[in-house]
């Protein structure tokens, strides 16, 4: 995530999932959505309003962590870690149809 004060070279750096699934729940990747980021603890505690922070606002922190999950979703997918999600193939089309 990478806010001030970050300490994101160091063992503190963990797996920190997306807000909004309710108290207590975390985000499932059921559809492929990104759900969480790296952070460091003071990143995360910052993301999860434990600290307050004197000038960062609940939507600055919602887009930090929608960049913070495409980047993570980048290097987890050049890892091999995830897939990039494929879709079905399309069902053929009955010799009845018409190609429009």
């Amino acid at each position: 995530m990478r806010l001030d004060n970050c300490q994101g070279k160091s063992e503190t750096v963990v797996f920190a999932h997306k807000n909004g699934a309710g108290m207590g729940q975390k985000y499932l990747d059921e559809d492929g959505n990104d759900v969480g980021f790296y952070a460091c603890y003071y990143c995360h505690q910052v993301y999860d309003g434990q600290i307050p922070h004197p000038y960062y606002k609940i939507k600055f922190l919602m887009e930090m962590a929608e960049f913070a999950m495409r980047e993570t979703r980048k290097k987890l997918t050049k890892k091999g870690l995830i897939m990039k999600k494929r879709l079905p193939p399309a069902p053929p089309m009955s010799p009845f149809e018409d190609d429009k």
